[in-house]
């Protein structure tokens, strides 16, 4: 049969009920604190998102209404350009300046037009909100383009570019933006061309941001708060505990004059004040069992020790040693009996004694 090995005692650590409450209350409100947040940041970041999707389409839609199909078409066959990429066509400047115009009215977006050209897939840009500045920028006039994309595509259906890789908006080396195609009509109700706008959304960094800037104080203000809340509570809940457990340790040596009184005071009652009143009873019985305990373990060490000094004189009496004491003992109170009696007398014969 195989010996009983012992186990090795795992290792244990001492962890105080205040700190496991201060702990467990912190952690929870951590939780919940993050969880608000990332509900807030993408809420907040989709409502934004939204409003400057629905202000770019609205913007695009009006502005593309106001635009002459038959005139951009005429510009694209009959403008001549100049030297600099632009003309000197008093409508193209027409037709750019009422891009500026709108461009004005919502300061976030920039518009260009196009019309498809004569290869697979060719754009020629006509004219855009920038032409207008000093100096000119923007696409120039009749500058062509081989695009399968949204460009392309924005000759025949509106197409909104919102995101890129997964992320709302894209980079560029101007800034932050999302953008739209949209068909332009001619009199007879037509699409020859399309207008393009590029929407500046950088709002929609600047409300993450605030966000992000605000939430960080609201968080370190909040949670401080939280935090001196949680330890007024978990000291609270866990001092009567503490309390209880520093009185079970001193009744286990033996202190039994424990006052809990001040644990059962109040008029609302609870798992503590009953616990505390139990517990009273509970140290007083236990003081009382162990007073007659050792009434009783007192009384059994008497019998015990006139037992032990009964068989003591019982083995000490049944040695050889004893039994020739005792021999000689009654040889010898015989002979004193013998010189006490009268010369002559006979002595009957006495009989035998014990020691």
């Amino acid at each position: 049969m195989a010996e009983n090995v012992p186990q090795e005692e795992k290792k244990t650590w001492r962890v105080s009920l205040f700190v496991k409450l201060l702990v467990g209350f912190t952690l929870v409100f951590a939780v919940v604190f993050a969880v608000a947040f990332y509900w807030f940041y993408n809420f907040t970041s989709d409502r934004a998102e939204q409003r400057i999707v629905e202000d770019m389409v609205d913007t695009l839609m009006g502005t593309a209404a106001n635009i002459d199909g038959d005139m951009l078409v005429a510009l694209y066959e009959e403008g001549v350009p100049r030297e600099d990429g632009y003309t000197d066509d008093t409508r193209y400047w027409e037709h750019v300046r009422w891009l500026a115009a709108a461009a004005e009215i919502e300061p976030r977006a920039n518009f260009y037009t196009y019309v498809p050209g004569d290869e697979e897939y060719e754009i020629v840009y006509i004219g855009s909100s920038w032409a207008v500045r000093e100096p000119p920028e923007g696409v120039h006039f009749l500058e062509s383009y081989i695009s399968s994309g949204s460009s392309w595509r924005g000759l025949s259906e509106t197409v909104l570019k919102l995101e890129e890789e997964g992320h709302f908006g894209y980079f560029d080396d101007y800034g932050y933006w999302i953008s739209g195609r949209t068909p332009i009509y001619n009199s007879a109700g037509e699409k020859v061309g399309a207008l393009g706008i590029d929407f500046e959304a950088g709002y929609v960094l600047e409300v993450r941001q605030a966000i992000e800037d605000r939430i960080v104080l609201a968080f370190g203000i909040t949670y401080i708060t939280l935090f001196a809340l949680v330890l007024v509570i978990a000291r609270t809940l866990s001092r009567p505990i503490v309390e209880l457990t520093r009185v079970a340790e001193k009744a286990s040596l033996g202190y039994y004059n424990q006052d809990l009184s001040h644990l059962q005071k109040g008029r609302l009652r609870d798992e503590i004040s009953t616990l505390a009143a139990v517990f009273d009873v509970m140290i007083d019985k236990v003081q009382a069992r162990e007073k007659n305990l050792r009434r009783q373990v007192e009384e059994l060490r008497i019998e015990i020790d006139h037992a032990k000094r009964a068989k003591q004189v019982d083995e000490i009496v049944d040695t050889d040693f004893f039994q020739d004491l005792r021999a000689r003992a009654r040889e010898m109170r015989r002979l004193d009996e013998i010189k006490s009696e009268p010369t002559g007398a006979i002595s009957p014969e006495t009989p035998d004694e014990t020691v």
